[in-house]
């Protein structure tokens, strides 16, 4: 077992630095015999128009990922913990788990189906009379779209993370508080919730990863050359398949380091706070 993942760490590890090297390089179509560029190649980067529209758009995906996903996976997860009936709770996880089963280029073009202004969602808001949205042409509405798409994606993923630390809280604790006449609600944000944090950590570093990476989405619906939903990654796929190889190389550097320094403190933090503490 141990020299497979020797192996395996070591490919990884050495892609890594080949591609630090290559990012500090100024390799592009423009320049077939590269030399060292040194730092001009991030500078060069993170000057330009698309890295700031792509990074903007990329944090827009990733904090609403993890706000709505964290807050319905709390709700949704303490509804399914008070069902009395493991059957019934098993059916109802599978519902929200559903999405994940589903390949992220399928569920992206259903989801432009249903985001047709003509045969789609607005079917639905003309019953009610809402006005006829025209779903993912301008800023606004290609962020609700995203925020939609993600929220049905993933919000199962954190569901199963926080039900999951549910069940592991001691049912002593939550039956004396029944007995102190604590209702569902109060036993779930006051005894439950505090119990479980575990789930937490699990759920928002997931949510992050998934959201920070998330390129098929965006590529899928809105195309490879349309900047209006592009995210940080599909930037990357864009600049190597128009041949800026060092600048691709640098913004996977970036985003690289971007999910460790978010990822790892957090992890740490929260496992010395709510793990080891026990």
């Amino acid at each position: 077992m141990a020299i497979p993942g020797f192996i395996f760490g070591a490919i990884l590890i050495y892609l890594l630095v080949l591609n630090v090297y290559f990012s500090f390089l100024n390799w592009s179509l423009f320049n077939l015999h590269p030399s060292f560029a040194g730092i001009s190649t991030y500078q060069s980067l993170v000057s330009q128009y698309f890295f700031k529209l792509a990074l903007t758009h990329t944090v827009v995906y990733v904090l609403s990922a993890v706000i709505i996903g964290d807050v319905l996976g709390i709700l949704v997860a303490g509804i399914l913990y008070f069902i009395k009936s493991n059957i019934r709770r098993a059916i109802y996880l599978s519902i929200f788990l559903y999405p994940l089963a589903v390949p992220s280029s399928s569920y992206a073009i259903t989801w432009q189906w249903l985001f047709n202004p003509q045969t789609g969602i607005n079917l639905v808001l003309r019953v009610f009379h809402f006005p006829n949205i025209i779903w993912l042409t301008t800023e606004p509405t290609v962020y609700a779209g995203m925020i939609i798409i993600e929220t049905w994606a993933y919000t199962g993923l954190a569901v199963l993370f926080f039900l999951a630390s549910y069940m592991s809280v001691d049912r002593s604790i939550i039956e004396a508080a029944k007995i102190d006449g604590a209702n569902n609600l109060y036993i779930l944000f006051r005894v439950i919730l505090p119990n479980s944090m575990n789930g937490m950590i699990v759920s928002t570093a997931l949510l992050f990863l998934f959201s920070f990476r998330i390129f098929t989405v965006p590529f899928t619906i809105g195309g490879p050359t349309n900047p209006n939903m592009m995210s940080l990654v599909e930037y990357i796929y864009i600049l190597f398949s128009t041949e800026y190889f060092s600048l691709s190389s640098a913004l996977s550097v970036l985003v690289a380091i971007i999910a460790a320094i978010v990822i790892i403190p957090y992890a740490i933090l929260g496992l010395k706070r709510w793990v080891f503490r026990r």
